[in-house]
């Protein structure tokens, strides 16, 4: 969207300031997306201004003129993350429609799509980049802060989908079910017992929703 209002500009005849308004905003973007590359692939040591510079593949210093600091970079990368890890609108669309009406094998299906997405194999890199960044947040308030809305915002999607499957505490059991899904991301992501594959993962489920 971006590139077509600065497409509209020039063809309008805009001033250079109206022009070259775009850029800055593309190009941090362009450098939270490579910080996220970086700290999926060489972990939170490995980020620093020239690397991320070199994964961007700009020119050194590319980076600090747009971030001076390591908290700034980390920062940016996090706002990014929380962008990129936003739930199908489908899904959400899905879940808020729901009163009491889901049943089990729909919820089960909800869930198992929104996992799959995060543990499909392209998106590896995405998910190792979360984790340095939860662990970074422990240590900065500012970092913890953007985890946290994004936590937030998962933790009421899934106690809509609760809510909506006719659990009787949802508030209560969605603690539990993000504890589930984050114990099978972990998993996955260290790769050190064979993983459940999609049939077991959707028994675990139902032996879950079980439960409410």
């Amino acid at each position: 969207m971006a590139r077509v209002r600065y497409a509209a500009a020039v063809a309008s005849g805009a001033n250079t300031r109206e022009r070259a308004a775009p850029e800055p905003a593309l190009r941090r973007q362009q450098l939270a997306d490579a910080a996220l590359t970086v700290l999926g692939t060489s972990g939170s040591r490995g980020l620093t201004h020239r690397a991320v510079d070199e994964a961007a593949g700009l020119p050194a210093g590319s980076t600090s003129n747009h971030f001076r600091t390591r908290a700034a970079l980390l920062e940016a990368a996090a706002v990014r993350h929380v962008e990129l890890d936003l739930p199908a609108p489908a899904d959400v669309e899905a879940v808020a429609a729901a009163t009491q009406t889901l049943s089990r094998e729909q919820m089960r299906e909800l869930v198992l799509a929104g996992l799959e997405r995060v543990l499909d194999p392209a998106a590896r890199t995405q998910l190792a980049a979360r984790y340095e960044l939860v662990l970074e947040a422990t240590r900065s308030p500012a970092l913890h802060a953007v985890m946290g809305r994004s936590r937030a915002r998962f933790t009421d999607l899934i106690v809509l989908l609760l809510r909506g499957g006719g659990c009787a505490r949802p508030e209560a059991h969605a603690a539990q079910l993000i504890a589930l899904l984050d114990g099978l991301t972990v998993d996955r992501l260290q790769e050190t017992t064979p993983p459940l594959e999609r049939a077991g993962v959707a028994e675990l489920l139902d032996r879950f929703f079980a439960t409410c």
